[in-house]
Parts: structure tokens; sequence; C-alpha cells
């Protein structure tokens, strides 16, 4: 992984641990980083999208266990009870699932409403450029389906501001045909979801 996904995934976590730093050399020091589980859904997408957040936030010096393959509505029961840290999830998507009948469809305005269905203890960072493979030109203008950004769901206040600065790189750098590609790869078993994410990580 060279330095432009370092830059934003690490490089912060090794700010802030050093202005926590203690100038003796006692009991004194930062707090572990807490211990994190990312889960996915069925699909190959999202089990490559955990396996990429995983990846990355593994680099900010957590420890990292997956959770693959979670039914269907499952994401939000373990979530609650805190199974799972975070899920990748598709704005639109979740959406639909937590306020039926909303009429926004523009990648922003779902966002934003998003936000505003999120049930209490729940947050999402940055959506991502990549969509859901297979939702062609849903959220662009006149379109009726809503934008299928990829997005990550978490637990609030679990991750350090390093931790959602980190994925918000992954947000800003994975593209739509990637996530595709990466997701034809596991179906036809050329590539496991973990060795798909590992080559999207050492290839940025």
């Amino acid at each position: 992984m060279n330095s432009r996904l370092w830059a934003g995934a690490v490089a912060v976590v090794a700010v802030l641990l050093s202005g926590c730093s203690s100038g003796d050399s006692g009991l004194d020091g930062p707090p572990p980083l807490p211990s994190i589980t990312v889960g996915s859904g069925q699909a190959a997408e999202s089990r490559v999208l955990a396996e990429i957040y995983a990846g990355v936030l593994r680099g900010t010096g957590s420890p990292v266990d997956t959770r693959l393959g979670l039914a269907a509505g499952e994401d939000l029961t373990a979530l609650d009870s805190g199974a799972v840290t975070l899920v990748p999830e598709y704005t639109g998507r979740l959406l639909e699932r937590l306020h039926p009948g909303a009429t926004a469809t523009e990648s922003d305005a779902v966002f934003e409403e998003l936000n505003r269905s999120l049930p209490a203890g729940l947050s999402v960072s940055d959506y991502g450029m990549a969509q859901e493979p297979g939702s062609g030109e849903a959220g662009e203008a006149g379109s009726a389906e809503p934008a299928q950004n990829v997005v990550p769901l978490m637990r609030s206040g679990v991750l350090t501001a390093a931790q959602v600065k980190a994925l918000n790189v992954v947000a800003g750098e994975l593209t739509s045909a990637e996530l595709a590609q990466m997701g034809d790869a596991v179906r036809s078993g050329e590539r496991t979801a973990d060795q798909a994410a590992a080559d999207w990580l050492g290839a940025r």
C-alpha cells in the first residue's frame, strides 16, 4: 500500500497518538485502540467491502475481526447487540429500509435523508463514489430510483476520528467499476473476498 492511502488512513493516527504521549516511563500512555468487528452481507461485493474496511482499519493499529455472510436484515440486529462494529451498506437501500416511502433519489439528498433516518446509536461516514453494481442510472436526474452509493454503517462512538478518516479515504478511492470487477472475481472463484481486497489495497 503506497503513501497515498496511508497518508489519509494512518498518518492521522500518528499525530493523535504523539499528542497523547506521556513524558514519563510509567504506566501512563495512549489508551489501547478498540477491537473492531466488520460484518458483511452475503453478496460478494459486501464481503469484499468488509475485507477492505478491515484491512484499512488494521492499518490504524486496532485488532480487527470479520463476520461475513450476515443474513438479510441481520446487520441492524448485529450492530445493535455489538456483535459487529460496522457493515458496508448502500445508501438508497438502507434508506428504503429505515424510511419506507422516502422520495430522495440524488446521492447527496439520499445521504442527508439517511442521516436523519438512522436509529439512535448508529451513524455513517462519507458515502463513496462507488455504487452498487447493477444499479444502473439510479440517482441520476430523472431517475425514480435512489442512488446506491457505498457507505459504512457503524456503531456511534466506537471508532476513533482517525479510523473514520481511514474509511473516508476508501470512499474517495474505490470506484464502481472496481467493486463490480472484484465481485465478479469472487463469484467466479477466481479470488476470495480477502484476496480481492488485498489486491485492491496493495494497488493503492
